[in-house]
């Protein structure tokens, strides 16, 4: 059994080094349903969490963040990563397929 590992323009590469599978990019929709339950608004982790408006921009348009501000918004929700970001097929690698 090969093992994939994530190369960094989100393409798998199998255990070869060869590039394959299908392209995936970070979603941050379960943060947004993590603010929900929690009742706070997206200025309101910024405030809990330490972040600057530009994080909070970033994180809406789907751009990558840094691990240590992963940890600073679970830390602030009292959550795991998994309430806060997911891996997803990129849409044109779903449709190619």
């Amino acid at each position: 059994m090969k093992t994939q590992d994530f190369c960094y323009n989100g393409c798998r590469t199998h255990g070869d080094g060869k590039r394959g599978g299908t392209p995936m990019h970070i979603s941050y929709q379960p943060l947004w349903n993590t603010l929900k339950e929690h009742g706070m608004r997206k200025e309101d982790l910024r405030l809990a969490a330490g972040l600057t408006t530009n994080m909070i921009a970033n994180m809406g348009k789907g751009k990558n963040i840094s691990m240590e501000t992963l940890v600073r918004i679970c830390e602030a929700l009292n959550c795991g990563i998994l309430d806060v970001i997911e891996l997803e097929q990129d849409e044109k690698a779903e449709i190619s397929n």
